[in-house]
């Protein structure tokens, strides 16, 4: 049905209540009294277009959620927005998606990442966004979920090239010719909801824990384990950090006891994400003397294996834990590389995980941008919009410097990462990396003060349009810390600098 804004009009009471939101016209009377704002809200606008006012207050992604059960017709004459430009993608919210998804060519980008992208988007928008907010603050992720993003083949795309195709059903297809980039796209996507502690629990064991199992396990391990972690039957951790030794990975003093045919483990893990509900643990054990480390692969319900919750705030879905061994006996064969090699173990995987969680903060730096500038042009303050007033536009485009360098440093590293071996990688760019990653948390706190700013007290509401901004302001500090604490990882890189400069350098 269409209506002209006058029939609109008509209805204007509490009893008969109709609103237009982005031309689409709603009849809102039983939503009336459960109004989370009060019913006289609602009354007071009733019968009236009130687009801009509803995005002041609430994210417009909760239209896709409520609005079919309401809407009853389209506003005559309502007139949208152009038709896309060619060859861009997304919302078109400048700096709201990466330069490639609009209007900027790149070097790094093929066809097959732009499907790949697409197929992705869709999936999010379809089977994670319109639900996350009912799921957020659960225990774990939905199963069902998690194993549609199996199905997907997404969860394969997690653990970096080569893709694991010989441990999954021939049905399941990835991307063609696939590389770091097209990996990057899924945190990139997935990280458009915003929440770091849902976005970890579908995405840490795929993209830090197997890859230790794919590239050191042996091949009976890889057949029992990855199948059904890549098509999201079960779950997967890594165990490193320890309640005395974070950073320090030389540190750890968790102990296995070498017994010939088994190992018996005794310690602790702490902060260990997806630990609460993970079937498998890749777990990192002192072997030998100082330095010393090696992993073995810990099942869940090993006799003298128990875990814990780690309380850390909004972050239940994660499922961090702390996990305890007390004459703990793991196989033999679950020794995943060789015995006293496990130090070289975390430093390879230490590459992979800092871009991962790189990728991730980009995106969440970017969400606050994004939201910010949708925000300020429909809130209005002292008589005119915000993006009318010269402070908030600096603000904006402060954000859009920071998010714009971090991509395109991302970006380039990512290249290099593509173009060169796991050895090659580890020697010429992990000094790189360290800095990418300390960097990244530095622009996402940046970009949440900033948010914080242009948002006010919508900020600290963990409803409505402020919803992704109270995430951001209440998850940031978390990013600072794993895969090396911020100063470790500046520390870490200068002192490779002055190494490399002693040794090449015309001084």
């Amino acid at each position: 049905a269409t209506y002209t804004l006058e029939e609109v009009a008509k209805h204007n009471t509490e009893k008969d209540c109709w609103i237009v939101v982005d031309g689409k016209v709603y009849n809102v009377t039983k939503f009336v009294s459960m109004h989370p704002g009060g019913k006289y809200v609602l009354v007071q606008n009733s019968g009236k277009d009130v687009t801009e006012l509803f995005k002041v207050y609430h994210n417009t992604s909760i239209m896709a959620k409520y609005g079919p059960k309401f809407y009853i017709g389209d506003l005559e004459g309502h007139v949208t927005k152009p038709l896309r430009l060619p060859g861009t993608f997304g919302d078109m919210i400048p700096y709201g998606d990466p330069a490639w998804y609009q209007r900027f060519n790149s070097p790094y980008y093929k066809d097959t990442h732009k499907k790949w992208r697409a197929y992705v988007r869709e999936f999010c928008e379809k089977e994670i966004f319109p639900t996350v907010e009912t799921w957020k603050s659960n225990p774990m992720p939905p199963r069902d979920i998690y194993e549609k993003m199996g199905r997907a083949g997404i969860l394969a795309c997690m653990c970096g090239p080569p893709y694991p195709r010989e441990y999954l059903p021939a049905d399941v297809v990835g991307p063609e010719d696939f590389d770091y980039f097209h990996e990057m796209i899924v945190y990139d996507e997935i990280s458009r909801c915003g929440y770091s502690s849902v976005i970890a629990s579908i995405t840490n064991g795929p993209a830090i824990g197997l890859p230790v199992i794919l590239r050191f396990g042996s091949e009976e391990m890889k057949r029992r384990v990855a199948p059904d972690v890549l098509l999201g039957k079960k779950f997967i951790s890594l165990a490193v950090s320890e309640p005395n030794a974070g950073s320090d990975v030389a540190g750890l003093s968790t102990v296995a006891r070498d017994e010939g045919t088994h190992f018996v483990v005794n310690g602790n893990k702490k902060w260990i994400t997806n630990g609460m509900y993970a079937d498998y643990h890749v777990t990192a054990v002192k072997t030998g003397k100082t330095g010393e480390l090696s992993f073995l692969l810990v099942e869940t319900g090993t006799p003298g294996f128990k875990v814990r919750k780690v309380d850390i705030r909004d972050s239940d879905i994660s499922g961090t834990a702390y996990l305890d061994f007390d004459e703990c006996k793991i196989p033999a064969e679950n020794l995943i590389g060789k015995k006293n090699q496990g130090f070289k173990l975390v430093m390879h995987n230490f590459n992979h995980e800092r871009f991962y969680i790189t990728a991730i903060i980009a995106r969440l730096s970017r969400v606050c941008l994004e939201e910010s500038i949708k925000y300020a042009l429909n809130r209005k303050a002292f008589g005119k919009r915000l993006s009318e007033i010269q402070s908030v536009r600096m603000k904006i485009a402060g954000m859009a410097r920071k998010v714009e360098g971090l991509q395109t440093w991302l970006e380039f590293v990512t290249y290099q990462m593509c173009t060169m071996g796991h050895q090659e990688a580890n020697m010429k760019i992990g000094d790189m990396i360290c800095l990418l990653k300390a960097e990244a948390s530095k622009v996402y706190e940046y970009c949440a003060r900033e948010t914080t700013m242009v948002f006010g007290g919508n900020a600290l509401y963990t409803k409505g349009s402020g919803r992704k901004i109270e995430a951001a302001v209440a998850q940031v500090k978390a990013y600072q810390i794993p895969a090396g604490a911020e100063d470790v990882m500046d520390d870490y890189a200068a002192r490779v600098a002055f190494k490399t400069a002693l040794k090449v350098a015309k001084l």
